[in-house]
């Protein structure tokens, strides 16, 4: 199955990259479906996740999942902000985005759901919840260079995104053991079923639209590759061995380890930034996480870690 899987990784981005190089589809698409799939299809599968896991599991996963995320997505940002402050004021903010925020929803769900149970997603659908939580909640603020806006604003700004208040409705419905009727169980669940080919689609013709080997001379987009993908992952995994169970800890280290958002390219786009720096960073850092977690992934599996 997981074979299959990943062909099927390979096969959706070539029909998505082939359907823009053929015309078929408008390169414009690229700036409609992350809306999408961060507005409908991803909170559709979060609040189907927390709907159906009980409650003891849920915080059983939650707290030491909590915690790893906001320690280990904080401090790489908190160095980052004396690390690039004589960087280039287009670079700077984006530099420190990507610094402390992963593609939880383009890459890590598509590719952990092949190999992981339903009880092993839950870990990675709360990362994703916290992760929104830092983007909205600290890092848009920051990349915008102002602390414009009032607190109301920003809090509203935080609160209302769908993915959160699919959580949050999740959460209730697992503690009050609310059982939703068949026809919206089954609607949810085609809407969720989408992210896996919607995510894969838009990798293909984001590499359509801004080529595949663009990054080649980028030397700050391979270091940060390498850091991102490979360095941060074995520090995350040395110090939560010692905390956590193996499992959770390789999990996590696997979550942590995930390439340049998507947010950053539609931001950098938005805000005047550098924008081919963003799309630079995000192809070979999204190709190199495929490639080693999708190994890393299969050999846990194989070894019954995962997957049980």
């Amino acid at each position: 199955m997981q074979f299959n899987g990943l062909l099927f990784f390979v096969i959706v981005i070539c029909v998505g990259y082939l359907s823009v190089k053929s015309r078929l589809v408008p390169e414009s698409a690229t700036d409609v479906l992350p809306p999408l799939l961060l507005n409908v299809c991803f909170p559709a599968m979060l609040f189907m996740n927390f709907a159906q896991t009980e409650i003891q599991e849920l915080i059983g996963v939650g707290v030491p999942t909590v915690i790893a995320t906001l320690v280990f997505s904080l401090l790489p940002f908190l160095v980052s902000i004396p690390l690039f402050r004589r960087a280039d004021a287009a670079r700077r903010p984006l530099l420190r985005y990507l610094s402390g925020v992963g593609n939880t929803s383009f890459v890590c769900i598509p590719l952990m759901s092949l190999f992981l149970t339903k009880s092993e997603m839950s870990i990675v659908f709360i990362h994703g919840a916290v992760m929104d939580f830092l983007i909205w909640g600290v890092h848009h603020q920051v990349f915008l260079g102002t602390t414009e806006g009032s607190r109301r604003q920003i809090v509203k700004k935080v609160l209302l995104t769908p993915n959160l208040i699919a959580v949050a409705a999740g959460v209730l419905c697992s503690v009050f053991s609310v059982r939703l009727p068949a026809f919206l169980t089954y609607t949810l669940d085609g809407i969720a079923a989408a992210v896996s080919p919607i995510a894969l689609l838009f990798i293909g013709m984001l590499i359509c639209r801004y080529g595949l080997f663009g990054w080649v001379k980028s030397k700050t987009a391979i270091l940060y590759s390498l850091w991102k993908v490979l360095a941060l992952p074995c520090v995350v995994f040395a110090v939560l061995y010692f905390l956590l169970p193996f499992k959770t800890a390789c999990i996590l280290a696997i979550l942590l380890g995930s390439p340049a958002p998507v947010t950053a390219v539609l931001w950098a786009k938005q805000y005047g930034k550098d924008t081919k720096l963003a799309v630079d960073c995000l192809i070979p850092s999204t190709l190199l996480y495929f490639a080693v977690m999708g190994t890393i992934l299969a050999i846990l599996l194989k070894s019954g870690v995962i997957g049980v």
